[in-house]
């Protein structure tokens, strides 16, 4: 086969395309050398890495150069954008919550003008998250401040979330000292006496039961709500006060006040909004650790006597007003889990090139991990996504347990991380997109009666109530596009009349059951613009792209294999639909547990799976979507002979069996699902 030229073909000539150059996509003409590129690792990739670099480079000067970390309240305010209320009342014996999300079309030629997506938010916890003290010493400093009551506040305002959540649904809360043990337990040295002088005895009982061994306080029922806790020796107790059962516990709006009354007390007010943050990831931590027992490591408490006397009421009450909305923000682990990981998300890569854009962030944040320096990579993600920095300051506090442990795995090998999904209300909530899910318009047909492959994953999405196959009403795996372009003629009958149409959906409002429609927090929100890496120039003091000529390197990572991976599991996501060049799937049809594929057993003298490399499955495939004379004349891309490979059938002997029967039993044509 010979090599191309730039010189295209002639009529009648059919355009030969080399064996090691898979196409990117669908070419719009004749095959051009400067159309041709490896599937995970090309001049795209390239470009994609370098701006990326560059980028990530610059968040990491501004990031290190930070002292300090400014959080406000206004900062948490920004991040309920569209969030609706949670509402007032809740039948006391519910588990779950259930509303709707609620869009219209824009487009006028479109059939469907509304929809509705159902969306079930959790009120329980499987069991109360360990609490201890972190042996690192991140936090432990915090900016200048002279006291350290970090863990003490996020306790506190765990207390407030969960009898909150009680009120609402009707339930008493008690004081359980049978049930807990006082800190001095763990032998005097080690334990600090809390001054609480200007506390008045009923708030002193309250902190000395929130803080004992074990659970010091419960809600009727023995319900354990999300942010239900058991404490494993703080370190910190309040001394001459005694907490019993027939005590009256503090509601949710007085250990508001109790905390507001401590930042005061000894000048935390930084420390105040932080800790905030970080109760509102505490669900979050159930979900992420599903499969054992969630816990929490908290920064040393390291506090003196009191420096101000706390008169009056704290200022801080008005943002209590807003409990409503922070309640229905922190309930919903994929919310705040997709806010945070908008941090990494950019407009214009493909799957097949996420890994070149995760090199130089992980280049950038590894060595800041691998050292659990938790203080500069928050800061650094603080400047690439300013609104969800908060989030990322939260989860950080509760330890290396959080989110926060899971970005290494993501950046190296494209690995499910669980509540990062493409998710278009969370993103709507927010104001922060995370997926090409987001704020998109159909482009319908341009390119030689071809379509982008995001439209029709959209597309199939949204419309997955019309396939016979359940497959597509999953949620997708990750947020990185499908790459390049398919022919029109080879989108199924469910999904063809909206090709056309260039819809658009709009969020209107959010309901809860039979209620009246929520417009969210701020009927103004909107979706924040999306970074695009691959549109123009991004302002870096007049600093541009300048750098991209520089050496494209990645330490450490094999982007190639995240690219693998984020290719593998978005296409296995539509695996029930095929098209022209697939004839089985670009990948093959395994078991789905979750959004992990299962891999089939492993070759007993290699070790390596039986399963066909995907890497190789995707780039035959593309090169045989790339001939484009040949589709165009309507000709087969592969005869009969050449339909399989070695390559592409490591199987057991039990697989090539089945194979052989599916043969038997007849084969649909190039396109077209058998």
């Amino acid at each position: 086969m010979s090599e191309p030229t730039d010189t295209p073909p002639t009529d009648g000539e059919s355009p030969e395309v080399p064996q090691n150059a898979p196409l990117m996509g669908w070419p719009p003409g004749p095959i051009r050398p400067d159309r041709f590129e490896p599937v995970f690792d090309g001049p795209t990739s390239q470009t994609v890495m370098s701006r990326s670099q560059v980028y990530w480079r610059k968040l990491a000067e501004r990031g290190r150069a930070s002292s300090r970390f400014d959080v406000s309240p206004l900062d948490l305010r920004a991040l309920l954008c569209r969030i609706p209320a949670l509402p007032n009342y809740i039948p006391k014996n519910a588990r779950f919550v259930v509303g709707s999300a609620h869009w219209s079309n824009t487009a006028t030629k479109c059939d469907a003008k509304t929809r509705v997506m159902p969306r079930k938010i959790s009120l329980r916890g499987t069991h109360p998250v360990v609490c201890r003290i972190s042996s690192l010493e991140t936090f432990q400093n915090w900016d200048r401040d002279t006291h350290n009551g970090l863990a003490l506040l996020i306790i506190g305002w765990a207390y407030v979330f969960g009898v909150n959540l009680a009120e609402r649904q009707g339930r008493s809360i008690c004081y359980a000292p049978q049930e807990a043990t006082s800190q001095d337990g763990a032998g005097q040295d080690d334990i600090h006496m809390l001054d609480l002088r200007y506390a008045t005895m009923a708030e002193r009982r309250w902190w000395k039961a929130i803080l004992a061994n074990g659970r010091g306080w419960r809600v009727e029922g023995d319900v354990v709500h999300p942010w239900a806790m058991s404490i494993e020796n703080i370190g910190v107790d309040v001394p001459d006060v005694a907490v019993r059962m027939t005590d009256m516990p503090a509601s949710w709006m007085q250990a508001a006040s109790y905390i507001g009354r401590l930042s005061l007390a000894y000048g935390l007010w930084g420390q105040l909004t932080a800790s905030l943050a970080a109760a509102l990831c505490i669900p979050l931590q159930y979900t992420i650790m599903s499969h054992w027992a969630p816990e929490m490591d908290l920064p040393k408490p390291s506090l003196g006597v009191p420096r101000f006397d706390p008169r009056g009421d704290p200022c801080f009450l008005k943002e209590l007003k807003l409990i409503d909305y922070y309640m229905t923000l922190s309930l919903d682990p994929s919310t705040i889990g997709c806010a945070m990981w908008s941090a990494f998300w950019t407009e214009g890569v493909p799957c097949n090139s996420a890994g070149a854009w995760f090199g130089p962030i992980a280049d950038v944040l590894r060595p800041h991990l691998e050292a659990n320096d938790h203080k500069t990579v928050v800061r650094i993600l603080y400047q690439a996504s300013p609104r969800a920095g908060p989030l990322w300051l939260g989860s950080a506090l509760l330890g290396p347990s959080s989110l926060i442990g899971r970005i290494e795995t993501y950046l190296d090998r494209g690995k499910y991380v669980p509540c990062t999904g493409p998710d278009p209300t969370a993103a709507i909530w927010t104001g922060l997109p995370h997926s090409f899910l987001d704020g998109y318009c159909t482009r319908g047909i341009t390119l030689k009666d071809t379509i982008s492959r995001a439209d029709v994953w959209r597309l199939r999405r949204e419309s997955s109530h019309k396939y016979k196959s359940r497959d597509l009403e999953q949620p997708l795996p990750h947020s990185w596009p499908p790459f390049g372009r398919m022919r029109a003629e080879d989108v199924e009958l469910e999904i063809r009349d909206h090709v056309t149409c260039n819809h658009r959906w709009k969020y209107v409002s959010w309901s809860w059951g039979d209620e009246l429609d929520d417009v969210g927090f701020s009927m103004c929100g909107k979706l924040l613009r999306p970074l695009n890496i691959m549109a123009g120039k991004l302002d870096f003091g007049g600093d541009g792209w300048s750098q991209r000529g520089a050496a494209v390197t990645s330490r450490g990572l094999n982007h190639i294999e995240a690219s693998d991976n984020l290719t593998s599991t978005m296409f296995s996501w539509a695996r029930c639909q095929v098209e022209s060049g697939f004839f089985e799937s670009v990948v093959p049809v395994r078991p789905v547990i979750g959004m992990r594929l299962v891999r089939r057993r492993s070759s007993q003298t290699t070790g390596e799976p039986k399963d066909p490399i995907i890497r190789e499955n995707v780039a035959k495939w593309v090169r045989q979507v790339g001939a484009s004379a040949k589709l165009a004349r309507g000709e087969p891309l592969l005869s009969e002979d050449e339909s399989t490979d070695e390559s592409d059938a490591e199987y057991s002997d039990e697989e090539e069996e089945e194979e052989e029967e599916g043969k038997g039993k007849g084969k649909g044509k190039a396109g077209e699902p058998l």
